[in-house]
């Protein structure tokens, strides 16, 4: 008996090497978006409760103007006087005693080309004060401050004597008279103030210096003039509650 080969015939399948399959990304969710912040709601400024005898000083200032006569007669010995009168508008008035004259310079060049003199004073011992609109107070400080450029004047005696001059005699823009302060009524109210005097329209005055040096002390000073006023008053009251 023949034996016939039997061929076994291998059908192999190509088999590709593919590459591994990617990955999905994996969506995120969106981040949540943050809630508005809620605006502070302005603190309510509660209203100011003064403990009894504290001073209130939340009043805005006064500002009086007016036409004031001006009397100074002071020397370096001995007290002096003043006197402000408002004739016209408002303002602070004054009549009082005052030290003898502190720091008090005077310098003339010559009748023709003029000088100037300067000075300060504060109050001697207690005074009264009077106000539009509250009358009558106590003047616990007045200060005062003074300087005077004259661009000429009269000195018939010479060097070291007694000059005098006017208003006209005096510059305009260089004068500054100055008064400042503080005071109390009985109701408990306190005054705070400065009053300032602008150029004279009226008036004159007498300068004596100590010696005839041409910067010399003040021996004495008188003027009288009127002149616009300008006072700046702060009121300041006390809750007595």
């Amino acid at each position: 008996m023949r034996v016939m080969p039997v061929a076994l015939v291998l059908l192999l399948s190509p088999v590709t090497a593919g590459a591994a399959a990617e990955p999905q990304a994996v969506q995120q969710a969106p981040a949540p978006v943050p809630a508005p912040k809620a605006k502070p709601k302005p603190a309510k400024t509660p209203a100011k409760k003064l403990k009894p005898g504290a001073v209130d000083t939340t009043l805005p200032p006064a500002v009086l103007t007016g036409d004031g006569d001006l009397v100074c007669d002071i020397s370096a010995k001995e007290n002096g006087h003043q006197k402000l009168t408002i004739v016209s508008g408002g303002g602070l008035e004054f009549d009082v005693a005052v030290s003898p004259i502190v720091d008090g310079t005077v310098t003339t060049e010559g009748p023709d080309k003029g000088g100037s003199y300067r000075f300060t004073s504060h109050l001697a011992k207690p005074a009264r004060g009077k106000l539009p609109g509250v009358g009558d107070f106590d003047l616990d400080e007045l200060e005062t401050k003074v300087i005077v450029e004259m661009k000429r004047y009269k000195q018939p005696a010479g060097k070291g004597t007694a000059l005098t001059f006017t208003s006209a005699d005096m510059g305009k823009r260089g004068i500054y008279v100055e008064f400042a302060g503080r005071g109390h009524a009985k109701n408990g109210e306190r005054y705070s103030f400065r009053v300032n005097l602008g150029a004279p329209s009226d008036g004159g005055g007498r300068v004596v210096p100590a010696d005839d040096n041409a910067r010399s002390n003040v021996a004495s000073k008188m003027v009288s003039f009127r002149a616009p006023t300008t006072t700046v008053l702060v009121t300041t009251t006390v809750d007595k509650n």
